[in-house]
């Protein structure tokens, strides 16, 4: 038997178990509430006890016993004659029927009564000294024993059943009360913080073990006022006790001993159902089995010390030692009860159950206080690797951005001034492959994406031509290794303009397409793009077909989950994690659209996808795409717009943030105003129309969200209805969302990345205010030196452009200075520890002048923004200090200082936490070495 087959087979039975237990447990309820209502004991009083000694007996032929004798003198009214029976019984004084219990007559309960119970018969003064005759079945030969008789008062029996069998029914309805705490307690814990809580069952067991020896005892009736139904009820339960047992020891055990527990599982249910089926149907009463049935449980008793006996010498329990321990006492105890039983031994035998039930009950709980407190540990642990694993990944995205930063710098520059094709197109190359790269990048580090357990939809305008040209220069040089044909076919009229997430779908087809050439050893690798028009927009179909491999059927079904490869064997030289076609299926998913294969093993494979796209414009994807897509990248690599005449509102608090738009934007031709608060944007607003407002979000009150709100609001406003780009360090997933549903119109994030940045000024200025061409020659006008430059910033008197607040251009004297640097300014930057030249290049669009500026510009603001956080940190003004720590955030990380970047960013989300410890303590360190940077930056 395989061992799959036998877990199939255990968890079946444990299944069932748990199914027979529910079912048995509703049914002794139901035996409980209605055949518990009859026979209601009466008011006791308090008596001493009378025995009947001398008896005289008879036998008939039909199993009656006939036994008689004689009443003491000293009978007094409301005393009672108590013994114990079993079946039909009459009781005669002097001659004259008094009480007598027909089973047919008194137990509706179906199979009839089963235990022994204790009669009361109701005596009077005048009965002293009179005859008393008794006829009972006696239908085995333990009712052919002479019952102990005794008078007395119901106090008085209470009294005496108190002092013979009441320490055994006290203790075990305080193990009843404690277990069934514990069953509520695991059931919370298992609902409300979904753990996996092993105690229910053995709490479980241990209650129906406790109620067994309570419905067991002569004193149930006294306090429940239930006859018969007692003995049902303490059978049903007895049968039951193995069942949630060893469901409890398999669990512990994590399903080690299949086979064992499987039979052991399989007699528990049989022991259980079948007896009782039996007794109901009035086929085989429950008395005339009991032999049977205890020995059963005896064997399993038996079985589960064997068992347990098992682990102990392969030293596995140490996983559960605590409740093996208790098992073993409570094991010992079960067995010497039954033995006991079964020799027919009277007395207060429950006492040894009891003291291992207790035992039990004691190491359960402390077993699960110990699971609890371990598993508590491990999610500790987890999330220190997982906390760990971020700030390793936090780290190293600087590291990993950095090289791909300048590789996509220097391949710009490349780009600018190559004028040979050849040299254009591996540059181009270099440019698409580095970009898919950073966002790639981008994306595996986005840990709220991860843990969102979603992917965000951006749907933007794109042309197919220029991303199917993209993707497959991607591909093209891995197929040319192996010697493929990679070909691409258009099936039907598609749009060339789309409206959709251009990055998904080339994610998308770069999987697919590798996934093909991965698999595929020769012949060739086809891109078909088809599709049809709906009423909606167009239904996109992409279909990547290989002439590989092909995959098997069975291997068809897990094809799309993560980390699952096809034909592992066959492939096990071909290197991958099995993670590529996953990450298809969840941004399939994502765009809600479909995914699917079809394969023969041997000849090959064709993936699908279909997408519900838009479109605009009525030109279609032509089959030269490829050399059309070319043509496109390069007008785009080499030719930008101006817009000379557009009205542009730049807000920021920082004022290096607002030069860096300033000097992005010139190559555009465009000169914008410029302000440092909400309040003066709000100002301006009603004194001029523009055509777009860049706002920041994280500056003193007001700020970018409710400034925006103030300009949308305000009557006077003639910028209601303008286009707004919120700028932002906050990059999270959500964040876009956020800003859009605020009410902005595009979402950009810090540091600025002026390729970025002009798109989006492109796309959201109004179309007669955007010239196409070559961005060089919109700014020929502006061009010079760096003198010219810094002139051309100062506000001009009766200029439409508006310098508000305190940006003040590099004076025509600072300048030269800068600019005489030369080549020494790059080994001058060197020696400010931690700055990393390319990084502030890149983010400076690979302009040494716009660089030179924009230090200029933080070394300038460093005195005043350190003497205001250190008087904000003095007047624990926290909400000021987070915006002054925000604001060097992101001034010190454009210029390349990430670390002291990192230093700021902690000092920012510490006051956002309001941690004054922290700030208190690094407060003023940080402030000082900030003003040092400052005046090592202003030295250069």
């Amino acid at each position: 038997m395989t061992e799959n087959k036998q877990t199939r087979i255990l968890g079946m039975s444990i299944a069932t178990v748990k199914i027979l237990l529910s079912v048995m447990l509703v049914f002794n309820a139901v035996l409980f509430v209605y055949y518990g209502l009859i026979n209601r004991s009466d008011v006791m009083e308090k008596e001493s006890l009378r025995y009947i000694i001398d008896w005289i007996v008879h036998y008939s032929d039909d199993e009656e016993q006939v036994i008689s004798s004689r009443l003491p003198l000293d009978v007094k009214d409301n005393e009672y004659l108590f013994f114990d029976t079993r079946k039909d019984v009459s009781v005669y004084i002097n001659g004259r029927l008094r009480e007598d219990f027909v089973e047919e007559r008194d137990v509706n309960i179906p199979g009839g009564s089963f235990k022994r119970f204790l009669m009361a018969v109701p005596l009077q003064a005048s009965d002293a000294g009179g005859t008393i005759t008794i006829e009972r079945k006696a239908v085995q030969e333990i009712d052919r024993e002479i019952p102990e008789a005794y008078i007395s008062t119901r106090s008085g029996a209470l009294s005496h059943l108190f002092k013979t069998v009441g320490l055994s029914f006290i203790l075990a309805f305080i193990i009843l009360i404690f277990s069934f705490v514990a069953i509520i307690v695991s059931i919370v814990l298992r609902v409300w913080y979904k753990l996996r809580i092993d105690m229910l069952y053995g709490a479980l067991g241990i209650l129906i073990i406790a109620a067994w020896l309570i419905t067991d005892s002569y004193l149930f009736p006294f306090f429940f006022g239930v006859y018969h139904v007692n003995g049902l009820l303490n059978y049903m339960l007895c049968l039951m006790i193995p069942l949630p047992l060893v469901v409890y020891m398999s669990s512990l055990q994590q399903n080690r001993y299949r086979k064992s527990m499987s039979c052991v599982m399989l007699l528990s249910v049989l022991n259980a159902v079948v007896w009782p089926v039996l007794h109901f149907t009035g086929i085989l009463p429950f008395y005339r089995v009991r032999m049977v049935a205890n020995a059963v449980l005896v064997i399993l008793a038996v079985s589960g010390m064997a068992i347990l006996v098992a682990d102990a010498v392969r030293k596995r329990i140490f996983s559960y030692h605590y409740t093996f321990i208790g098992f073993m006492g409570f094991l010992l105890g079960c067995l010497m009860e039954l033995t006991l039983i079964l020799i027919g031994v009277a007395g207060n035998e429950s006492v040894s159950m009891l003291f291992g039930l207790g035992f039990f009950l004691t190491f359960v709980v402390i077993q699960q206080v110990h699971d609890l407190r371990k598993i508590n540990m491990e999610r500790q642990r987890a999330i220190d690797i997982s906390e760990a694993k971020t700030r390793f990944l936090a780290s190293m995205s600087h590291e990993i951005r950095t090289p791909i930063n300048a590789i996509l710098g220097m391949n710009e520059m490349i780009l600018r001034e190559n004028k040979d094709k050849a040299v254009e197109e591996y540059s181009r190359n270099i440019k698409t492959s580095g970009k898919m790269l950073l966002m790639l990048v981008n994306d595996v580090l986005d840990f709220s994406k991860i843990e969102a357990g979603k992917l965000e939809i951006r749907e933007s305008d794109f042309r197919m031509s220029e991303m199917l040209y993209d993707v497959l220069s991607l591909v093209r040089e891995r197929a040319e290794e192996k010697d493929l044909t990679l070909e691409s076919k258009i099936t039907g009229e598609v749009p060339e303009e789309m409206i959709g997430d251009e990055f998904r779908i080339r994610q998308i087809l770069i999987n697919l397409l590798n996934n093909a050439v991965k698999y595929t050893d020769r012949g060739t690798v086809t891109l078909l793009i088809g599709g049809s028009r709906t009423e909606d927009g167009f239904l996109l179909d992409l279909r990547v077909r290989d002439t590989g491999k092909g995959i098997r059927k069975a291997d068809q079904e897990h094809l799309f989950e993560a980390f699952s490869r096809a034909d592992v064997k066959s492939n096990a030289n071909i290197e991958g994690t099995g993670l590529g076609l996953a990450i298809v299926k969840s941004i399939v998913d994502s765009m809600n659209g479909e995914l699917g294969v079809q394969s023969e093993y041997g000849e090959g494979s064709e993936f699908w996808v279909r997408l519900s796209m838009k479109y605009k414009g009525e030109e279609l994807l032509r089959e030269d795409f490829a050399e059309r897509g070319n043509e496109q990248t390069s007008a785009t690599a080499s030719c930008s717009f101006t817009a000379p005449d557009a009205r542009i509102l730049a807000v920021d608090d920082n004022q290096s943030n607002l030069k860096i738009v300033r000097l992005f934007l010139k190559r555009n031709g465009i000169s914008p105003d410029l302000c440092s608060s909400g309040d003066q944007a709000a100002q301006l607003c009603r004194e001029k129309k523009y055509d777009l407002i860049l706002l920041d979000h994280m500056m003193p009150e007001p700020d970018g969200i409710e400034t925006l709100h103030i300009i949308r609001n305000d009557a006077a406003s003639l910028n209601k209805e303008t286009k707004v780009i919120v700028l932002t360090a906050n990059a999270v997933a959500g964040s876009r969302r956020m800003y859009l549903d605020e009410g902005f119109d595009d979402y950009l994030t810090k540091p600025l990345d002026s390729g970025v940045l002009e798109e989006a000024v492109c796309r959201l200025l109004p179309k007669d205010k955007v010239i196409k061409g070559s961005a060089a020659e919109g700014t020929e006008a502006l061009a010079g030196s760096n003198i010219q430059d810094a002139e051309s910033d100062l506000p001009q008197k009766g200029s439409d452009t508006q310098d508000v607040g305190s940006v003040e251009p590099v004076s025509p004297v600072e300048a030269p200075a800068m600019a005489g640097a030369g080549d020494s300014f790059r080994s001058r930057l060197s020696a400010i520890e931690g700055l990393d030249y390319e990084t502030a290049l890149d983010h400076c669009a690979g302009e040494e002048d716009f660089l030179q500026e924009i230090i200029a510009e933080v070394a300038k603001e460093c005195p005043i923004r350190a003497e205001s956080m250190r008087k904000n940190l003095a007047a624990k003004d926290i909400k000021a200090y987070i915006i002054d720590a925000h604001t060097v955030k992101n001034a010190l990380a454009t210029i390349g200082l990430k670390a002291f970047s990192e230093r700021a960013k902690m000092h920012e989300y510490a006051a956002k936490e309001n941690d004054l410890a922290f700030l208190e303590e690094d407060g003023e360190a940080f402030i000082r070495a900030y003003t040092e940077l400052g005046r090592r930056l202003a030295d250069l």
